[in-house]
């Protein structure tokens, strides 16, 4: 029972701060699709800027694609039967 009490309560924070993480997401999101109904904004801004932004976030999103692909491999290699000690080498 006491331990059931204090699982909910970590629960519960832990949903407050992704509630909170999801909120500030949302709202970046917003902010920055924002930007281009106001003119003055857009033209505050430098191609060499918008430029370098642009080439973060493809390197981000590639990045992470990535990871998530070699993660999924690597458990579908597991699952097949290969063990952790011979992947490198390609047997079984």
């Amino acid at each position: 029972s006491r331990q059931l009490s204090t699982m909910a309560k970590t629960a519960e924070g832990d949903v407050k701060i992704a509630l909170a993480l999801v909120v500030a997401a949302a709202a970046s999101t917003g902010l920055g699709a924002a930007v281009v109904f106001f003119p003055f904004l857009v033209k505050m801004a430098s191609r060499r800027v918008l430029a370098s932004s642009l080439g973060f976030s493809a390197g981000v999103m590639t990045y992470v694609s990535f990871i998530e692909i070699f993660i999924k491999a690597e458990d579908s290699f597991l699952e097949a039967g290969f063990d952790e000690d011979r992947r490198k080498r390609g047997t079984k």
